[in-house]
């Protein structure tokens, strides 16, 4: 009896041990679903059209915005309205979504923005629309960003083998691209034949599908159980404390809060530099933003089939340093060179692919899963603060000596930046570390089955 039980035993171990070689883990750490590349197509096919929706009613608001004022300051005063709701509310945003069902709320928030954008709607066909109150309802529409955003970038590590990151992070890049190829079209056509109220509604239709793609699908739930929550104030304070306890982070995220601040005057003045310095139309500046979508799309193409690579952070700076001295070259252009900006546009969106979705993945595959909902949050919060300070000082300056100077001097800041993170070599080990080895360092030292880090873990 003894003997048949010890050979049963080992029968059993033997058993657990191959399963435990096959067993294939997402870049959290945790067991890969095998349907994982359905949940994928299925959230993404409902983002898209979404995306498609919503970057259409965005550029109508901004034509519209561009049309009736051609003031740099309004165009500053709407990116300040969309960011400065996610650099205050990002870290209670964070907060939450570790707390909670990650899937659930990002159908909450597309809800929400469902809900103000019908209200927006309403209110151009009442005819009470004017610039504070767009403003406003921007701000509003924000705030259904604020919680999307780090519930989205948290839930894509729990769906996805750690060798597929930067792979499902370009995908999400190329889907972008491809929608913003198309969303100024449609915005422009929306504006000038059925109005902005039309442009509303479909942003509307198109969160409402984004909702119904995310009920059908599958994410694994990783959360904060309520015997390890420590208040909710503390907890908006872990992501900081997360991000101090990983060596490079911070200098990491300094860098690229710098990049922002540099990088967003220029980018929110593009309808403007087509406007006033090349004289071009709504047409032409959606051209504009058609060949800028194309690029992002061929550069994440080609991170999608490369993978980008073991070394991700050297790529991120090079990226920085390419973008900056091609928006430099485009605040140099004369009047005259329409064309030339549009291909220097589509170039710049080439390298600006090079560090988005890498940037994205090297804090994925860093911070353990429980604490990745707060640290995207703090990165948010960061990015979008850095946004309305970039604002804030290019908007006067864009006032006072043209947008095509300002292109240059963002340009030069994204270069000198690139230059400064040669000098932070602490940085460059973010490359050499991932939360799924740090899990199962944690495994093969007692930590429990089905947990991470003490949290609860529900597929």
């Amino acid at each position: 009896m003894i003997k048949g039980e010890t050979e049963s035993n080992d029968s059993q171990v033997d058993k657990q041990d191959n399963r435990d070689k096959t067993l294939e883990l997402t870049a959290s750490g945790t067991e890969l679903s095998a349907d994982w590349k359905r949940a994928i197509a299925l959230v993404w096919s409902g983002q898209a059209i979404s995306l498609v929706t919503s970057g259409a009613a965005g550029w109508a608001v901004i034509w519209y915005l561009t049309v009736m004022t051609s003031s740099p300051m309004v165009l500053a005063l709407a990116s300040i309205a969309y960011f400065v709701p996610v650099a205050l509310l990002g870290p209670l945003a964070g907060a939450l979504v570790d707390r909670h069902n990650r899937k659930h709320i990002m159908i909450a928030a597309d809800l929400g923005i469902a809900v103000v954008t019908v209200a927006m709607a309403l209110v151009i066909i009442a005819g009470l629309i004017n610039v504070p109150l767009m403003l406003v309802m921007l701000a509003l529409r924000s705030v259904g960003t604020t919680f999307h955003q780090p519930a989205m970038q948290a839930a894509m590590p729990l769906m996805v083998p750690e060798r597929h990151l930067v792979r499902i992070g370009s995908l999400d890049q190329g889907i972008m691209g491809l929608s913003n190829m198309a969303a100024p079209a449609i915005g422009v056509f929306f504006y000038e034949t059925m109005g902005l109220q039309f442009a509303m509604f479909a942003d509307a239709a198109g969160a409402l599908v984004a909702c119904v793609a995310l009920v059908l699908t599958t994410i694994p739930d990783v959360h904060l159980t309520k015997a390890r929550q420590t208040g909710i104030l503390r907890e908006m304070g872990d992501g900081l404390r997360a991000i101090r306890s990983c060596t490079g982070m911070g200098t990491f995220f300094v860098l690229v809060t710098l990049c922002v601040i540099a990088f967003m005057p220029m980018a929110s003045f593009f309808p403007l530099m087509t406007y006033q310095h090349f004289g071009g139309d709504g047409y032409a500046a959606a051209i504009v933003e058609a060949v800028f979508s194309a690029g992002f799309v061929a550069g994440s193409g080609v991170l999608l089939v490369w993978g980008g690579g073991r070394r991700l952070v050297p790529l991120i700076v090079a990226s920085v340093a390419a973008c900056g001295a091609i928006t430099a070259v485009c605040g140099l252009l004369p009047v005259d060179w329409y064309w030339g900006f549009v291909a220097l546009s589509g170039l710049m969106a080439v390298t600006g692919a090079f560090f988005n979705s890498p940037l994205l993945t090297v804090i994925q595959k860093n911070i353990p899963p429980e604490q990745l909902g707060r640290v995207m949050a703090v990165f948010g919060a960061l990015t979008s603060f850095a946004g309305p300070v970039g604002l804030v000082i290019g908007g006067p300056f864009a006032e006072a000596v043209g947008v095509p100077m300002l292109f240059i001097a963002s340009g030069i800041g994204m270069v000198a930046v690139a230059v400064a993170s040669l000098f932070f070599p602490q940085i460059h080990r973010l490359d050499k570390s991932s939360a799924a080895e740090k899990k199962l360092v944690r495994a093969s030292t007692g930590a429990q089955d089905g947990s991470v880090g003490g949290d609860s873990i529900t597929d």
